[in-house]
């Protein structure tokens, strides 16, 4: 919720669709101005750990981390921003400074409004998240997760184990042993959260793919929904003969999980496979084609 507030409230722009905007601004109608006005920051704003109560591994509700949220102790406030800002917290944070128990609970008390207003919007969306829960998973049994945190955001890269964001100080940061924890999120297409310094675990909150695109009423939407997104893009997508590599740039997924995925479509029937010299060649059958005439009538 908290990239939401940002946007709708303190001028901010992940890209949030207006819809949610206006969700948001009239589920909080009288927000507290010492919450917004911390809030209200262009570029990397300073968040203290305080306004995300909880163990990032584990899967707690709303309600409890909003309990967690307003029993902190008002100086956890204060003395996690002066150690992040070395005592020397910015302007917009200085009114929540003066009394961090209205802050604290204010702010819980904006989220809690405005988890009202989008907890439906939350729920219609839920398949957007399950997929992209599957996805990481998959990423992560096949050894590919460097293609999904490459995709996390515009700003973002992965490589040899270095996680750079552009523009989010310092420049790159080593994951190594830390855990990691991946936080898809209710939020613009352009919105980012991340905590890289954590002791013990890396987390990044970022928004799903197609989570705000408009939806669509292609044939390739609508296999998704019964393949998955990957699977209907290749069987849309091989009308004509391609190398697996092509395939693998144009779906932006791991060479190994492309082969995953045509694997099963070849069980099916769905696509045939043929090598030519050093190249292997996908090509959707008669029986794909039915397929997609189908869901095209």
């Amino acid at each position: 919720m908290l990239t939401l507030i940002s946007d709708a409230l303190a001028g901010q722009d992940a890209k949030t669709p207006k819809r949610w905007r206006q969700l948001v601004r009239s589920a909080a109608a009288e927000p507290d101005e010492t919450v917004v006005d911390s809030l209200a920051v262009p570029g990397n704003a300073v968040l203290p750990d305080v306004v995300f109560p909880g163990d990032f591994r584990r899967d707690l509700d709303v309600a409890t981390q909003l309990e967690m949220l307003r029993d902190q102790p008002p100086d956890a406030l204060q003395v996690e921003l002066d150690s992040m800002t070395d005592g020397h917290p910015p302007p917009h944070w200085q009114p929540a400074m003066k009394d961090p128990r209205r802050w604290l609970h204010g702010f819980a008390d904006l989220m809690e409004q405005v988890w009202s207003a989008m907890h439906p919007e939350w729920q219609q969306a839920r398949a957007t998240f399950d997929r992209e829960v599957e996805r990481v998973e998959m990423a992560g049994a096949r050894g590919a997760l460097d293609v999904v945190l490459n995709d996390l955001h515009a700003d973002c890269a992965f490589h040899e184990g270095t996680f750079s964001v552009r523009n989010f100080g310092p420049d790159e940061f080593s994951i190594e042993s830390k855990g990691l924890v991946l936080m898809p999120m209710l939020a613009g297409s352009d919105a980012f959260v991340a905590r890289f310094d954590g002791p013990e675990v890396v987390w990044i909150g970022y928004s799903p793919p197609h989570l705000t695109v408009p939806r669509r009423k292609s044939t390739e939407e609508q296999l998704g929904f019964v393949f998955g997104d990957a699977r209907a893009a290749i069987l849309t997508g091989v009308d004509q003969p391609l190398s697996m590599g092509v395939l693998a740039r144009r779906i932006k997924c791991h060479p190994s999980v492309i082969t995953y995925h045509c694997n099963r479509l070849e069980s099916a029937g769905l696509v045939t496979r043929r090598r030519d010299g050093r190249e292997i060649y996908v090509h959707r059958t008669a029986r794909g084609t039915a397929l997609l005439d189908l869901f095209d009538s």
